[in-house]
Formats: C-alpha cells, structure tokens, sequence
C-alpha cells in the first residue's frame, strides 16, 4: 500500500504504467493473431491460387517433355530419309552404270557383228576394199592407191559414186581417226574440203560451210593453201592442192 502524498501519486502512476504496458503488449498479441488468421473467402482464394500454380506446373512439365519426344521422333525421321535418300542415290548411281555397260556391251556386239556381215562375201554392202560403216561405204587409198593431188583424189571418188569424205559428226571423225591409227604411214589424208572458190570460205564438198556440222576450223589458212587435210589428232589443216597424199573417199552403201 501507498502512503504519504508522494508515495501515493507515484504509486498511481506505476500501476497506469503497468496497465498501459500490459495493454499494449495484449494488443500487439491480438493484432498478430487477427493478421495470421485467415477468412473463409481469403482460404478459398488461397487455394485457387496454389491449384492455378501446380496446374500451370504440371501443363508446362507436360509441353516440355511433348516437345522432346516430338524432337527425338523428327531427328529420327530425317535420319531414316538421309539413309534412304542416300541409299536410293547410290542404287540410281550404280543402275545407271549397268545400264551404261550394257550399252557399251551391246554397241560393241553389233560393231563385231556388221565387220564380219561386211568382210562376208555372201554380204556385200560395199565394194572390194571399201569398208562399211554406218549406211556408207569407205575408201581409204593407202595401201591401194599411190598418192595423188587433191582434184585428183576427188576424181577418183566420182568415177566410184562416191566423193572426198564429209565429216559431219564427231563419230564420223573418231570412226576416220580410228582408220588412220591402223596406217602409220598415213602423213595426213585428203578430205572434201576446200575454199579455192573463194579465198578464206572453207566449204565441204556438198557445199556446206565448215561450221555447219561441226565447230571446226582450218589452220594454217593462205592464198596458196586452199585444200585441207586430216591428221592423226583431227585438226585440219590449209595445204596446196598439189601435194601428194592418201584419201577417204565416202559413198551410200
């Protein structure tokens, strides 16, 4: 108990103290339970919101592993196409070659079967010392004629139905070059080829231009040089017409 005026004021002012301490640490009690204490309405809403974030976990977990497997089965996919792609390649590849050596094969056969129907006596395409090739008849005069000028080279393969040899084709060349390579001898070969009507405008015999059946030009080229020849390589070159050399002729069979 309190005595005395002093004693008893201070001893109220303790107790108010006391009380408003005591208070004010009740109040910090109730206001944290109120904060951790959570409304129906809040609880609800609460749980949505964790619901929503394992949904949307579980959603993207799922897209990720679609996306890899959907990777894996692609990269599978154009594997198996490359080894197919490249497979097919190579078998196109190689049927083109069987198909190639076949041909060669077959080409080869037939080459073997008309030089023996030609040199048949029974099977005559062409004259006696004339070799056939092609639908035509050849005349190569080496070995059976002495050499000649050129006009009268080309005399010759009149008087045989027949004229100074035309190349049209590169076929037609290598078959003459292939000739030519049995003979040694052969210096160079007369051909139907000419400008002595007009300097520099190289003609065949028929009177195509040089250019019309093959890209080919006469080297060589001068005013006193208007017939050509043919050499072992297929060049053509500008000689004067009063040489002296071997011939093709050429004629239908």
């Amino acid at each position: 108990m309190c005595e005395g005026v002093n004693i008893s004021h201070a001893c109220e002012a303790v107790k108010v103290t006391g009380e408003r301490a005591t208070y004010s640490y009740m109040d910090l009690i109730n206001q944290e339970e109120n904060a951790n204490r959570e409304t129906p309405a809040e609880a609800r809403r609460c749980q949505k919101c964790r619901l929503t974030a394992r949904v949307a976990v579980a959603l993207a977990t799922a897209i990720l592993v679609v996306g890899l497997l959907l990777s894996l089965v692609l990269l599978v996919t154009w594997t198996g196409a490359q080894e197919v792609d490249q497979t097919s390649k190579t078998s196109g590849e190689e049927l083109m070659i069987e198909q190639l050596q076949q041909c060669q094969k077959e080409r080869h056969d037939v080459n073997l079967m008309l030089q023996t129907a030609t040199q048949d006596s029974r099977c005559t395409l062409c004259p006696d010392g004339w070799l056939w090739w092609r639908s035509h008849c050849y005349f190569f005069s080496v070995g059976l004629q002495e050499d000649r000028q050129w006009s009268e080279s080309a005399e010759f393969c009149l008087q045989h139905d027949g004229s100074l040899v035309v190349i049209k084709d590169s076929a037609e060349m290598e078959f003459i070059q292939g000739v030519m390579m049995k003979f040694p001898q052969f210096p160079f070969l007369w051909v139907g080829l000419t400008d002595a009507k007009q300097e520099g405008q190289w003609l065949w015999w028929d009177g195509a231009d040089i250019q019309h059946y093959m890209p080919v030009t006469v080297q060589w080229d001068a005013d006193h040089r208007d017939c050509a020849d043919l050499r072992g390589d297929g060049s053509l070159f500008a000689t004067s017409c009063e040489a002296y050399g071997p011939w093709a002729c050429k004629r239908d069979s």
